[in-house]
């Protein structure tokens, strides 16, 4: 019943946060971002729209603005989607594109497996789960924890120092990502939260960004 319960708040909280972005986005086109808008349509095809209950996401906004300190569905799935398209895309390119794979393989060197087997794991837990706690099921990790297995390893670390493997990205020499993964430790019905932290997330997502970014000025992709 809990499953079943977490799987529908889930679900909804999805349905809110598509109202929550087209009326943002129109907001902001329209000029009109402060102020509260009565109707709001949106474009579905050449001949229909879809309204929107302007209402029902005020409401929303408003839950939002009265309670700061809490987390809200708006934040949480921004961050949830933005970070599983970011990691699944990033693996789609180093598997399918020859040119970024070696790319990063240069640059991150004997930290490339430790990277890639990484957001690997984040994608499988993003893609699979159905909960707003991200819980992570055994078909996520047990291919991978087979296969570093069979490697003679279960722990992954990514430590990737931007000043040293990354000289176009200017900052603090201290700046870096140092995530760690002990695939004994992972079981099912913890979440992705038990082995990743957020701040990592971001870190992560960040350096995917960033990396994307330096492969395309160098390959001069306009």
């Amino acid at each position: 019943m809990v499953q079943l319960r977490d799987n529908i708040i889930l679900l909804q909280s999805y349905y809110k946060f598509l109202l929550l972005w087209k009326y943002i986005e129109q907001s902001v086109q329209k000029g009109t971002f402060n102020k509260p808008m009565e109707k709001v349509k949106i474009k579905t095809w050449a001949t229909s729209t879809f309204d929107i209950n302007t209402a029902y996401v005020e409401k929303i906004l408003h839950d939002i603005a009265a309670h700061p300190d809490q987390k809200n569905i708006f934040g949480y799935l921004v961050e949830m989607s933005a970070i599983k398209w970011i990691v699944s895309v990033t693996r789609e390119l180093i598997e399918n594109n020859v040119a970024f794979a070696k790319f990063l393989q240069k640059r991150l060197g004997k930290s490339f497996t430790d990277f890639d087997q990484i957001i690997r794991l984040i994608r499988n837990i993003l893609a699979h789960s159905l909960t707003s706690n991200l819980i992570i099921k055994t078909d996520d990790f047990v291919k991978q924890k087979d296969y570093l297995a069979h490697e003679k390893t279960t722990s992954l670390h990514f430590l990737m120092n931007y000043s040293k493997q990354f000289k176009e990205r200017k900052g603090s020499p201290a700046y870096q990502i140092d995530i760690s993964v002990d695939f004994k430790k992972i079981k099912e019905g913890q979440s992705l939260f038990d082995h990743i932290t957020m701040h990592q997330c971001y870190l992560l997502c960040e350096f995917c960004y960033n990396v994307s970014e330096i492969f395309r000025k160098e390959k001069k992709i306009v």
